[in-house]
């Protein structure tokens, strides 16, 4: 069955519920109530990123509807990120001592889990693939292409000439290179990597509940 651009709208109709549920999770685990009033150190970081991930949704679907897939596919890459960043939260012996250094400005890839592991991209994105998320890793090496140059932009704008041998035509300006099956993929992918995070930040809101209960 051929890709259509309703298959495109479709996506783009699922990235908009998942905003409305990222408002929801956030305003649930800011607003439990037992013992009134507890906010985490957690809380702020996840709020952070909750913030962000919704700005990179509309910021895909922005650039999307106007053909410039060439800025909106990189905000895949930063949205697994942020599902990496998440993920390093949870790893390490103490979260405030974790929060300080983040506001610090300490880069993550410095900090050390309660192993002693250095939490570089490629640990973290590693242990996501392994532990959480089969599949991510791969998702997260074929976007990084689009964030820095690659032969990924070169073969967007270059191609042999049909009409004249030896002849490479080459395009600058603003052109839609994506096929309408290369868009609904993208637009899927943005969805997929905002659903692994949504699945993360619902995993704080439930660990949030559960310590509030026991304290």
């Amino acid at each position: 069955m051929a890709v259509t651009t309703e298959d495109l709208d479709q996506v783009f109709g699922n990235l908009a519920k998942l905003e409305k549920l990222f408002m929801r999770e956030a305003k649930q685990f800011l607003q439990i109530e037992e013992p009134k009033g507890k906010i985490f150190t957690t809380d702020l970081y996840v709020s952070a990123i909750v913030n962000r991930a919704i700005s990179l949704m509309l910021g895909f679907k922005t650039l999307a509807h106007q053909n410039n897939y060439i800025c909106a596919v990189p905000l895949i890459r930063i949205q697994i990120d942020n599902c990496m960043r998440l993920l390093a939260v949870t790893l390490v012996k103490s979260e405030e001592a974790f929060f300080m250094e983040y506001l610090k400005g300490t880069h993550i890839r410095n900090i050390e889990d309660a192993s002693g592991q250095k939490m570089t991209d490629h640990y973290l994105v590693t242990r996501l693939d392994k532990e959480v998320f089969p599949g991510i890793h791969n998702l997260y090496i074929n976007t990084s292409g689009y964030i820095h140059l690659s032969n990924e932009h070169s073969f967007l704008q270059t191609e042999l000439s049909k009409e004249e041998e030896r002849t490479i035509l080459t395009r600058i300006g603003h052109y839609d290179f994506f096929a309408i099956d290369e868009k609904v993929d993208f637009a899927f992918n943005m969805f997929k990597a905002s659903e692994f995070l949504l699945t993360l930040v619902k995993s704080w809101r439930v660990e949030k509940a559960r310590r509030l209960k026991v304290s």
